[in-house]
């Protein structure tokens, strides 16, 4: 059985209410350095990748938003061996159509949403544009850092 604490006294709040559930404007990664027009060649694209230590590039093309991940740019440079042809190919060739999120949506929904849709990325867009990208492998990370 508690007590009931007396009349003006403060309690510090439960774990429970803490805010464990960020916005994934606190999380993302910001959008400039990794947004490459369609046409980028896939050998440009891992350079660019490479320098950035990112894992994902962003496209802007057709009226959507796409990404394309470094490990999709390697499976088409080495598939079947080698090629240097294959190194030539626009990304847009590679890249996938990716759900968005504003910046204030709450991390355990934009996990939620990466699920539904079974895409390891979203975009985050702000006033129409696109802002940062937020992978599942930094929501990941958050979450452990959470839990410490």
């Amino acid at each position: 059985m508690t007590t009931p604490a007396p009349p003006g006294t403060r309690l510090a709040a439960p774990p429970e209410t803490l805010d464990e559930d960020p916005p994934v404007r606190a999380l993302m990664s910001p959008l400039a350095p990794v947004e490459v027009p369609p046409t980028t060649r896939v050998a440009t694209a891992l350079d660019h990748l490479r320098r950035l230590d990112a894992g994902h590039l962003v496209l802007r093309g057709h009226g959507r938003l796409s990404t394309v991940a470094e490990a999709d740019l390697l499976r088409h440079a080495l598939g079947g061996g080698a090629s240097p042809a294959r190194l030539l190919d626009p990304v847009s060739d590679l890249a996938r159509p990716t759900e968005s999120v504003g910046p204030e949506t709450r991390r355990s929904r934009a996990a939620a949403r990466m699920l539904a849709h079974d895409h390891p990325v979203l975009i985050v867009v702000a006033d129409g544009e696109p802002c940062g990208v937020l992978d599942a492998r930094t929501i990941l990370h958050s979450v452990a850092e959470t839990r410490r």
